[in-house]
């Protein structure tokens, strides 16, 4: 009797092990390969452009990885890709083959506020038809957004994951006020603005909101503007330029730059002219990443502006493993890219949040409600029904764009030093300074004279 116990016993025993085998060998659930009609996601940009086809690529791996994973409530996403060769009519062209042929629900823009309006004027009128959600990547052209109030319901399926002009108004602020004169110890400024739509209303000001234009902004902090020139963003000979700022006895250049600025030909220009040991401070562009150094040949030596390519810095928890990612595609991580690969998770939420998007109305509402953490921040649209907040990603109080959302959006200010070296030198607001201390220090920061020895 008592051996037949025994031997039963292994018998379940052996059994139950064998499940538990077949158990942990089954695919899950959420690995599951996804099935049934995609979720159709296209972008519009231009393939060849250096600031662009980034944007295009961590889209692209975001999907495989969601797609890895079982896809969106079980469903593929399949993501198609439109070149619009930097052309406003082409990218209406591109725009329309989305929504009528390819049954697009989610589509992105470049970052170009031209090619922005014009799509969006088409996404206005084909909306009843075609519902979708259309998303501005990077632009901050005030007018995208503050048509939505303007000329509501026309453009209420509009989003722009970026902040308007007038959101950086903080930040600029606390450039002016704090880091400028107090950790760089500069007091003459020279201007150059790179002339396209999106600095319009920082040379203008901002009447509706009442806001000072940037050299305004920047007298009233004590600092003395001696230089002011719009630029174009490529082909610009600056020697010439550099030369008159170099006679205007600045002791700093801010260049308000993009990706669409090349600032790698101003930085190897400026290395080279009668202003090389004038600082400089670059808004935006490719000298956000490492490989700027290398761009350059060196020549960035110095360069101060603010830095995304974060592989060491865990501002989130999925910062360090997206950089990481991404360097392994060779996808350069300016901000507009970590934004353009938050997009894709954040199209996700909401369609999980609506259950599906059969009922458009229920997806815009989602778009609105959910929240999700990105490798620089938290990702949510502003909801205050003030233009042109409304609708973009936030960053500061729309009833007091002087104060910046802590935790929305991290933006570390870097110095390019000996040997390509990046000393991560402060944040870009008071408001999130303590959340960053551990990683910066402003007396890292070195002058020309210093770095040149």
């Amino acid at each position: 009797m008592m051996k037949r116990s025994r031997k039963l016993n292994i018998v379940i025993f052996t059994a139950l092990m064998l499940l538990f085998a077949i158990a942990i060998s089954a695919p899950t659930i959420s690995s599951a390969e996804p099935k049934g009609e995609p979720f159709v996601i296209g972008y519009i940009g231009m393939v060849a452009s250096p600031g662009t086809k980034p944007c295009m690529d961590i889209q692209k791996m975001a999907v495989e990885e969601i797609n890895a994973t079982g896809g969106i409530m079980g469903r593929p996403v399949k993501y198609v890709v439109m070149d619009n060769k930097g052309d406003t009519s082409l990218s209406v062209e591109a725009f329309r083959k989305l929504v009528m042929e390819d049954k697009a629900k989610f589509i992105s823009v470049e970052g170009r506020t031209e090619i922005c309006l014009a799509v969006q004027e088409a996404s206005g009128q084909m909306a009843k038809q075609y519902p979708h959600i259309l998303v501005f990547n990077g632009p901050m052209g005030s007018e995208l957004t503050a048509r939505i109030l303007d000329q509501a319901p026309k453009y209420d399926h509009n989003f722009r994951d970026w902040d308007p002009e007038p959101a950086h108004y903080a930040q600029q602020k606390y450039f002016f006020c704090k880091t400028v004169p107090e950790y760089q110890k500069a007091k003459k400024i020279a201007f150059l603005w790179e002339d396209l739509a999106w600095t319009t209303e920082w040379r203008k000001g901002i009447s509706y909101i009442n806001l000072p234009t940037w050299e305004a902004l920047a007298k009233e902090c004590g600092l003395e503007i001696v230089y002011s020139k719009a630029v174009k963003p490529r082909g610009t000979m600056y020697l010439p330029i550099l030369q008159d700022i170099k006679k205007a006895d600045a002791d700093l250049i801010y260049y308000f730059s993009s990706w669409f600025t090349d600032t790698e030909s101003f930085a190897k220009q400026w290395s080279d002219s009668a202003a090389r040991d004038i600082q400089v401070n670059l808004y935006g562009g490719v000298s956000q990443t490492r490989d700027y150094w290398r761009m350059t040949g060196g020549k960035a030596l110095g360069v101060v502006g603010s830095f995304t390519d974060l592989d060491d810095i865990p501002l989130t928890d999925k910062t360090i493993p997206l950089v990481k990612k991404a360097q392994e595609r060779k996808i350069p991580m300016q901000i507009h890219v970590h934004i353009a690969y938050a997009d894709i998770y954040h199209f996700k939420a909401a369609i999980e949040r609506a259950k599906g998007t059969g009922d458009i109305k229920k997806l815009i509402k989602a778009m609105e409600d959910v929240e999700t953490v990105y490798s620089l921040g938290k990702m949510k649209y502003e909801t205050k029904k003030v233009k042109p907040f409304y609708h973009s990603r936030m960053r500061v109080d729309p009833n007091s764009p002087y104060k910046t959302y802590p935790g929305y959006y991290y933006q570390l200010i870097v110095q390019f030093q000996e040997d390509g070296k990046v000393a991560f030198l402060h944040e870009s607001c008071p408001e999130n300074e303590k959340a960053v201390a551990k990683w910066v220090d402003p007396k890292r920061y070195k002058t020309m004279k210093e770095l040149r020895k």
